[in-house]
């Protein structure tokens, strides 16, 4: 089993706390709806200066990260800084479509890929504390199938030997990816039509509990589809389809207008197409771009939100605020105390997408990477900065030691062919004056 922070035992006494708050939420939810129509929907803004930044290092960001735009590495971007709350810098820079010459706009709706897992990972969260869940239930509880588990030494070998699992995956496997699943788009699940988009999410689960694990749970990180059969159990546990409950659950109350599984019509002038960058210069991705604006049978847990950068500052804010926004209670304090700092015992540790990168600096929580060794970062960031990314060229940093957070939001694949999501974080370190 991983080592649970001493306030897992906290966490289960607060599910009257929260059902108290639901109550609440239920009699504001019309109001707040009402709320998040109109204008950019972000965080209260505040003067550089007084927030403790310098405005001509603020500069800099701009015109470091206009320069990527002109020299054409990069079609457009988004970056918010917020801190204490407040946004001390919002800047859009190139194009949503540099074919159709869109211009970027502050409420640009991006595939944020990965960074939809500390969402889904929140939403379980809630339930955890209300009593609907338990970390150490087994998955099987919820989707009886995850019961008969098999493991073998080479999965992506059909014809290798398997044999039963010691034992059953639980709740804190899926948030910590240690439930021995494998990734999304693994080799192991392609060959076997696990993933399509025109499955729903109980038919993908299905398929997944098929496959057998690439290892025992709980004895290996694993980057995995963990976070979107996570969704699932949190569909069986709420009763009802993900979607809705995080409108109701997360997205109203937190603010977050823009933020779902598709582009809907009324917002089709808001979509960054996304683009790749290959032997010819930067191409478009039609085939990237277009499912996002159906509403999906499958609604991908690990990696199917849109959602724009003043959005996700206001997701970040809640974990800063420790687990409310606008008088709105989200999650209770130990709750974002096991999101937002590493669970992993030392023998899991360290991490990596890529073994052959091991990410020394990073340690994982219920939700978030978590900074745990900043002397192996490589860029400026603090011990207990938490955040993710997305494999689209999305990013996101809370750092409770400076009450800063930060989103970059692009559509670039590779979205790490500049680094410049490391450029952008040393850049907003050196803009804080105090």
């Amino acid at each position: 089993m991983p080592c649970l922070a001493p306030g897992v035992e906290i966490i289960m006494n607060l599910f009257v706390i929260r059902r108290v708050y639901k109550a609440v939420l239920t009699s504001v939810s019309m109001a707040v709806a009402m709320s998040v129509t109109g204008p950019v929907l972000a965080l209260p803004r505040a003067e550089p200066e007084a927030s403790g930044f310098s405005p001509a290092r603020l500069a800099l960001i701009t015109e470091t990260l206009q320069h990527y735009v002109d020299a054409g590495h990069i079609p457009g971007i988004v970056a918010g800084i917020a801190r204490h709350g407040q946004i001390v810098y919002l800047e859009s820079m190139g194009w949503q479509d540099v074919e159709q010459q869109i211009p970027m706009r502050p409420d640009a709706m991006f595939q944020i890929r990965s960074m939809s897992k500390p969402i889904v990972s929140l939403a379980a969260m809630q339930l955890i504390e209300d009593g609907q869940l338990s970390l150490q239930d087994p998955v099987a509880r919820y989707i009886p199938v995850f019961s008969g588990m098999t493991v073998s030494d080479n999965a992506a070998d059909p014809d290798a030997v398997t044999r039963a699992s010691s034992r059953q995956i639980t709740i804190a496997d899926l948030l910590l990816h240690t439930s021995g699943l494998s990734h999304r788009n693994s080799s192991l699940y392609r060959e076997r039509g696990v993933r399509s988009r025109a499955d729903t999410l109980a038919q993908l689960a299905e398929k997944v509990a098929q496959v057998p694990l690439i290892a025992e749970p709980g004895i290996l990180w694993n980057y995995s589809i963990s976070t979107t059969i996570l969704g699932r159990v949190v569909e069986i546990a709420s009763g009802q389809p993900l979607d809705d409950y995080l409108q109701t659950a997360i997205f109203i109350p937190v603010g977050m207008r823009d933020t779902g599984f598709y582009v809907p019509d009324d917002k089709i002038d808001q979509l960054v197409q996304v683009y790749g960058l290959g032997s010819q210069g930067m191409q478009r991705q039609p085939d990237m771009s277009v499912p996002i604006t159906r509403d999906p049978p499958l609604l991908e847990g690990a990696a199917g939100l849109v959602s724009t950068v003043p959005d996700y500052l206001r997701f970040l804010q809640v974990f800063m605020n420790d687990g409310t926004l606008d008088g709105q209670r989200v999650l209770g304090n130990a709750g974002v105390e096991l999101m937002t700092t590493n669970q992993l015992p030392a023998d899991l540790l360290p991490i990596a997408l890529n073994p052959q990168r091991p990410m020394r600096d990073l340690g994982w929580g219920y939700g978030f990477s978590v900074v745990i060794d900043n002397t192996e970062s490589g860029f400026a960031r603090n011990n207990g900065e938490f955040g993710w990314n997305g494999s689209l060229g999305t990013f996101s940093w809370a750092d409770p030691e400076t009450g800063t957070v930060a989103v970059l939001m692009m559509q670039i694949e590779p979205s790490g062919a500049f680094n410049l999501s490391a450029l952008f974080k040393s850049l907003l370190s050196q803009s804080i004056t105090r």
